[in-house]
């Protein structure tokens, strides 16, 4: 993912939301690689009307780019991992806002 398909992902989402925020799910199985742009952007601005964060890793070295943007791109929201998306939600019901 480079900052032209993070910033496009961003702007398709915000359009979706409606300026109404909510927890997400993200699906990162199939990302590959990110640029050090692409981390920053969805770290802070990636995140807008994002209430929670849960991510689905499903191999050893998709999970160590995760817990590195985790650890290092320190995103503005809570952001966990999971291997199932199950778990995901049930931790993202939480954030739900009534």
């Amino acid at each position: 993912m480079d900052i032209a398909v993070a910033i496009r992902t961003v702007k398709d989402r915000l359009n979706f939301f409606e300026n109404q925020a909510y927890p997400c799910l993200f699906d990162i199985t199939e990302v590959r690689q990110t640029t050090k742009e692409a981390r920053d952007f969805m770290a802070n601005e990636g995140n807008n009307l994002v209430l929670a964060s849960a991510m689905i890793v499903t191999n050893p070295m998709l999970k160590m780019m995760a817990n590195f943007y985790v650890m290092v791109n320190r995103p503005k929201n809570p952001t966990k991992l999971f291997t199932d998306r199950e778990s995901a939600l049930e931790w993202l019901n939480q954030f739900k806002q009534i």
